[in-house]
Parts: structure tokens; C-alpha cells; sequence
């Protein structure tokens, strides 16, 4: 009988044991896994924020240029002939939210493995035309 106890006893430790090595590895996984998520969020927010900054760079270069030209200020020549293709669209809105929200959720979905974008839902026109 005490053979059996000593047995059951020993074969316990080698379970914790094994079990224990399982839960370090898998948690060391889990932990390489959030950082690449991690990077890759970093990453994906810097390049949203990039485009941002120059989309906005570009809309105060146009709105300075349509001042100056309200304004008659004539240092611009040829200020008539810049067209007011710098605003946004409601295509480029929908665009730019689709890649912020599609980043955020690449950053929370850790069961995926594919590193491939999936395709952005295509979202109705609010607006018919811009004027």
C-alpha cells in the first residue's frame, strides 16, 4: 500500500511538473504574440497618422492658396488654374476609417495568423455628389 501511495505520489509531481512546463511555454508564446501585435498597432497607427499629417499639410497649402486669392493677393500667378481636387471625399473618409478601424482590429483579433488585410466592407455614399 505504501508502494501504491509513494507511486500515485510521484506520478502527481511529474503532472505539476509537465503541466507547469506547458504553462511557461505557452505564456512565453502569448508574450512574443503581444508584442508583434504591439508593433504591428505602432506601425499601422505612425503610417495612419503620417498620411493624416500630410493630407493635412496638403488642405492648408490649398486653403492658403484660396485665401490669397479671395484676398487678391497676386504673389500666386495662376491660382484659377489649381483644382480643388485636395479636399476629401466621402470615398477617402470612408477609406482612411476602414484602414484605422482594420488596424485596431488586427491588433485585437491574436487568434488570426494570416498577416494578409482583409478587404474593407464597402459602405454606402452618404452623399450623392460633392459640389
Amino acid at each position: 500500500m505504501q508502494d501504491l501511495i509513494q507511486d500515485y505520489a510521484s506520478d502527481l509531481k511529474k503532472l505539476r511538473e509537465v503541466f507547469h512546463k506547458e504553462l511557461t511555454a505557452t505564456a512565453e508564446e502569448l508574450s512574443k504574440a503581444m508584442g508583434v501585435y504591439a508593433h504591428r498597432g505602432e506601425a499601422a497607427l505612425a503610417s495612419f497618422l503620417e498620411k493624416a499629417s500630410a493630407r493635412g499639410l496638403e488642405l492648408e497649402v490649398s486653403a492658403t492658396a484660396r485665401l490669397n486669392q479671395f484676398c487678391g493677393n497676386g504673389s500666386l500667378p495662376g491660382v484659377d488654374d489649381i483644382p480643388l481636387t485636395l479636399t476629401p471625399t466621402n470615398e477617402d473618409v470612408l477609406r482612411i476609417a476602414a484602414a484605422g478601424e482594420q488596424a485596431v482590429a488586427d491588433c485585437l483579433n491574436g487568434e488570426s495568423d494570416s498577416h494578409k488585410p482583409r478587404p474593407a466592407a464597402r459602405l454606402p455614399r452618404i452623399n450623392g455628389e460633392r459640389r
